[in-house]
């Protein structure tokens, strides 16, 4: 799993507060502004982190993983396409249980992944539309997607799944976005462990 930092606002925390300035009439300062995000943050006006966005590519995570995500209403989301892209070298995220099972499981489990990868390019080959083929790809192989939001929105994802009873695999995603965005505004984000 990769996860890059492709775009944001610059100096999040001072538009916000810029932003967040109408709703007080207040001063604008670069010290005011910081001082109203971090003051709107714990009151809960939530709505004045709309004025923020963030962009990110992740790359290297499962289908499944993905299916997660794309289910954020509020995030423009653009994904490798399995209609379009051949998938020509297929890798695949493995949980770390599979490798707690007994050997001859192991092996049954590795053995399904490569022959679904082969019978996928087999058919590709016999001439089925790649749209057609994906089908027997497992959900366990990769993809990479953009994903943008506005920092309420990251907030929002951040805090469902960065949760204890979250998927490790999307819990490890937002782990590292959270530690991302807390580089670009400290005061309200890269707070989970």
């Amino acid at each position: 799993m990769k996860v890059t930092l492709l775009d944001h606002t610059q100096d999040p925390e001072v538009r916000i507060g810029q932003m967040a300035a109408i709703c007080y009439d207040s001063k604008t300062d670069r010290e005011s502004c910081i001082k109203r995000t971090a003051h709107c943050r714990d009151s809960g006006h939530l709505a004045t982190l709309r004025f923020a966005y963030a962009t990110f590519n992740i790359s290297g995570i499962s289908r499944v993983c993905s299916h997660q995500l794309v289910r954020v209403a509020h995030a423009g989301i653009l994904q490798r396409s399995q209609r379009y892209v051949k998938e020509s070298n297929v890798e695949f995220v493995v949980p770390e249980s599979v490798r707690t099972l007994p050997p001859e499981l192991y092996d049954k489990w590795a053995g399904t992944l490569a022959r679904s990868q082969q019978l996928y390019l087999d058919c590709i080959d016999a001439g089925m539309k790649k749209e057609d083929a994906r089908y027997i790809l497992p959900q366990s192989c990769t993809t990479d997607l953009h994903i943008s939001m506005n920092f309420q929105g990251w907030k929002d994802i951040i805090s469902n799944r960065t949760a204890k009873h979250a998927q490790w695999e999307i819990r490890e995603v937002f782990i590292e976005i959270d530690r991302q965005l807390g580089q670009v505004a400290p005061s309200l984000f890269g707070r989970t462990e």
